[in-house]
Formats: structure tokens, C-alpha cells, sequence
């Protein structure tokens, strides 16, 4: 007897198999989610929020809106991510093991990220 396990992405908009499908990640004040999105509703998106990213600031002006925390470049997506301290701080109330120095893991930022998103 074989087994078969295939593995496919939905789209959470429009609940499609489509290969183009990616998790895009949105983020606005202090709300942040988490959406898997295809190339054609991702599109759509782009387009509905055009008119606020061509009358809003960027660059410097939009670094100075959020001193604390850093932004990550990502292709038609601008995401907010934590600071290492603000990390480190997280996971030290939460006793798990994180180095005073150096680069926090990526699994301790996505559990980060998590735990805040569930909080949010």
C-alpha cells in the first residue's frame, strides 16, 4: 500500500488552489496579520491601497513616524518588524533562553511575532 500526502496552496480571499500563492504579511498601526495571498489578489490589493501609499510619506519621514522599530523590504509589502531588544526583552519574561548579544533567532522572532498577533 502507498500513501500520498500532496501539499497545495489556497488563496484566503477567493479559497483557490494557485500555485502563485504566497503569505503576505500586513500590517497597519498596531494591527498585524498574516494573509496568503495569489498573484491575482495580491493585484487587487495593491490597487485598492495604491491612492494611500502615493499620499503618504516615505523614507525618512515614515522612519521618524516609528523610531522603535525597524522595517524589512519586501516586494509591494511594507512590513514593521521588532527590534532585537524588544525580542530578547519578550523572551526573557517568558524565560526562554536568548543571548544578551548577537542575532536572535528566526524561530524565537516568529514566536514573537505570533504571540503578538494573537494578542492584536
Amino acid at each position: 500500500m502507498a500513501k500520498r500526502i500532496d501539499t497545495y496552496f489556497v488563496d484566503d480571499l477567493t479559497d483557490e488552489r494557485d500555485e502563485s500563492v504566497k503569505e503576505r504579511v500586513i500590517s497597519l498601526d498596531s494591527r498585524r496579520v498574516v494573509i496568503d495571498l495569489g498573484d491575482d489578489s495580491y493585484a487587487e490589493l495593491e490597487e485598492k491601497l495604491a491612492p494611500y501609499f502615493a499620499a503618504g510619506r516615505s523614507g525618512r519621514a515614515a522612519a521618524a513616524a516609528t523610531p522603535r522599530q525597524a522595517t524589512r523590504a519586501t516586494p509591494g509589502v511594507k512590513t514593521v518588524e521588532p527590534t532585537t531588544s524588544e525580542v530578547r526583552a519578550w523572551a526573557k519574561r517568558r524565560r526562554i533562553k536568548v543571548a544578551a548579544r548577537g542575532r536572535v533567532p528566526a524561530a524565537l522572532r516568529e514566536q514573537y511575532i505570533a504571540d503578538h498577533m494573537n494578542a492584536a
